[in-house]
């Protein structure tokens, strides 16, 4: 076809004598436009999902975005995989094989056409041309006729007719290589694709001889059917290296699992470094890298960042992230339902796990992460003060709590306590799922800014006997106050705490509910309600005896707000999840660099194939064939000037014109 970057489709002319054969029809079908332009729409359709979708992300969380159903039908049609999947290397295939046959058909016709003057035509083809005129000469000369086409950038070949002699001229020849250079292109563009696709993956696969790994275990438990050797010809996946660690391995997404390259080299992080911006987000990050390899006599040593890889053969190594690297931790373990506070001092680290028993059971505690810094916008109150937009709230640690049948809840703990409506409280966050928000438990902190008097305070709820006493010691009894009506008192209250210790205060809404008639529910509630107050505080003036702090007979602003911050974060521990508080003591921060390593021969050819593809589109935009033929009739001694252009542009006319006049005054 002509004006078009893809050549033309066309079954050769048949005479009707042929006899039609089975790749007469098959082999115009594989060349034909159709078909190219239907591939070519199927690849721009997968590179638009290819972008829009993030690909070769966690399965778990495609289920949180898109839900079971349709996780599995994007899933089956390859989507978190556009590049990798099955029909996406068959379209690349059939383009390939496609332009091959368009190449094979078309290509010597261009070629011919290239070096084609045109020159046997008839008087009446070239009077038939796009651009025509016809006048008599006084003369025609050759050599002068020539020699004009020629000042006009013409090339020339002379023609001897029977009846005249006809001068053709060619110019911009090379647009034919345009429609050569797209084609060919394409075919290489396609088999550098091809090159650094998973087709040799997708083989083993269907053999057999290759699965991927869904299980979270070492390396060493790792089946031989899921590791790849250097036999793999192209990969692309990713590392995580902690600090002063070393790996001579990667992890290739792959499925709904992963599998594990060797590498041929072994990679150490000596340092990790990252900057922030104000508003927490990472500014930069670089790593100090030794690549050590058999062949290499002496190690290279390479700080690489963002955009700023390291190059050895045919691998790259980029900077792509950054995670933790098994940060060290020392974290308290407060028992909810301990009688005394003595917390559990655990040494643990991050990306491990810890058994934990407690009254109810025995619980796994995951590690999963640690956050040195949690940049959040600052009040209007800091703001005025420091002339800062942004405040840290200090280092987090990210954990799940799971029960023996499996069932696990996320939780996020801050170390440092938060001011809050201008108190001070530690935050926990609690959640089921990582659909789910977080909902967050506010624990008051003392005046030391610490967690002590609150647990103290639990305690001393938790502890019946040492409840019972105090009870008994604050209640007046005696004189004026019956024996029987004291024994009653005492008995109420300590039959309350209980309540609030095995369910919280909602165990009080259930007894009376469930026990009282519905007409005296609500007054029997406020009575109960207000006599747990009482319980309360007297067992937190007992504590504060116990600090010594002040005076009891005056108690500080601060304290009384600390209690109705405290008897709120009392009445939310049922709905906590499991009897147990966490919290990050000190730590020892290690960080670890997420490197994506790369091998990819196919990158060359298909930058060669591009830069082919734009030399080809230049010939085609930029580079027109013209034709011109001056056609001199013997018999009627007139000179026919014909001409014919590729592009149909509003200047060639105009340039025609200019022809037709040089020749003209020429002869």
């Amino acid at each position: 076809m002509k004006n078009f970057p893809i050549m033309s489709h066309l079954p050769h002319p048949q005479s009707p004598s042929q006899t039609p054969k089975k790749h007469a029809v098959f082999m115009p079908f594989l060349g034909s436009m159709n078909l190219a332009v239907s591939l070519l729409v199927m690849l721009a359709i997968a590179s638009v999902i290819g972008t829009v979708l993030k690909q070769n992300e966690l399965f778990q969380g495609y289920i949180i975005k898109f839900g079971p159903f349709w996780t599995q039908v994007f899933n089956e049609l390859g989507l978190f995989n556009v590049y990798g999947a099955a029909w996406f290397i068959l379209v690349l295939l059939f383009l390939l094989i496609s332009t091959s046959v368009c190449v094979y058909r078309n290509g010597p016709g261009f070629m011919k056409d290239m070096k084609q003057f045109s020159e046997k035509l008839s008087l009446h083809a070239y009077q038939r041309q796009p651009h025509v005129t016809t006048y008599t000469p006084q003369q025609f000369d050759i050599e002068i006729a020539q020699s004009v086409l020629k000042d006009q950038g013409y090339k020339t070949k002379v023609h001897h007719r029977d009846d005249g002699i006809t001068i053709a001229g060619l110019k911009g020849s090379w647009n034919r290589l345009g429609y050569i250079f797209t084609h060919v292109s394409i075919i290489i563009i396609c088999i550098g694709a091809l090159m650094d696709s998973n087709l040799l993956l997708k083989y083993r696969e269907l053999t057999g001889d290759l699965e991927a790994e869904t299980r979270s275990v070492p390396l060493d438990k790792i089946e031989q059917k899921s590791w790849l050797g250097p036999e793999n010809f192209s990969f692309r996946g990713t590392v995580n290296i902690a600090e002063n660690q070393q790996s001579d391995v990667l992890f290739l997404p792959y499925e709904q699992g992963f599998l594990v390259q060797k590498l041929p080299f072994t990679i150490d992080v000596k340092d990790f470094r990252i900057q922030y911006y104000d508003t927490g987000m990472p500014k930069s990050f670089e790593s100090d890298i030794i690549l050590s390899a058999p062949d290499l006599d002496k190690p290279i040593e390479k700080t690489i960042a963002v955009n700023h890889p390291l190059f050895y053969k045919n691998y790259a190594i980029y900077q792509s992230s950054f995670s933790d690297g098994g940060s060290l931790l020392k974290l308290k373990i407060h028992s909810l339902k301990a009688p005394e506070n003595k917390p559990l001092i655990l040494d643990t680290a991050v990306d491990k796990t810890e058994s934990l028993k407690t009254p109810i059971g025995t619980f796994k505690l995951e590690l999963s992460d640690f956050k040195m810094h949690n940049i959040v916008p600052a009040s209007e109150e800091e703001r005025a003060l420091t002339g800062k937009k942004m405040h840290n709230n200090g280092p987090t640690i990210i954990f799940k709590v799971r029960n023996e049948q499996g069932q696990a809840l996320e939780y996020e703990n801050y170390m440092m306590p938060i001011e809050q409506e201008g108190r001070q409280f530690f935050i926990a966050g609690m959640r089921a799922s990582q659909a789910e928000p977080y909902r967050y438990l506010f624990i008051p902190a003392d005046s030391n800014r610490q967690l002590d008097r609150f647990f103290n305070f639990l305690a001393l709820i938790n502890n019946r006997i040492e409840t019972k006493k105090i009870i008994e010691n604050a209640i007046p009894s005696g004189i004026g106050f019956e024996q029987n009506a004291y024994r009653m008192q005492v008995r109420l209250l300590t039959q309350l705490l209980a309540l609030v210790r095995q369910k919280g205060f909602n165990g009080i809404n259930e007894f009376v509910t469930q026990n009282v008639p519905q007409q005296d529910q609500q007054k029997v509630m406020e009575y109960y309600t207000s006599q747990t107050s009482v319980a309360l505080q007297t067992l937190y003036l007992s504590i504060l005896e116990q600090e010594k702090d002040q005076n009891i007979q005056e108690i500080s602003n601060f304290n009384k707000q600390w209690f109705d911050d405290a008897i709120t974060a009392l009445s939310n521990l049922p709905d906590y999840g499991p009897p147990l508080f966490i919290q990050l003591d000190s730590f020892k921060q290690i960080e670890a660099t997420g490197l994506q390593i790369t091998k990819s021969p196919g990158k060359d050819v298909v930058y060669f194939g591009s830069a082919l593809l734009i030399i080809g589109v230049f010939f085609l935009f930029y580079v027109r064939q013209k034709r011109i033929w001056l056609a001199y009739s013997a018999e009627d001694q007139t000179l026919t000037i014909a001409g014919k252009d590729t592009k149909e542009l509003p200047e060639v006319a105009q340039e025609f014109q200019q022809v037709v006049q040089a020749v003209q005054s020429k002869l």
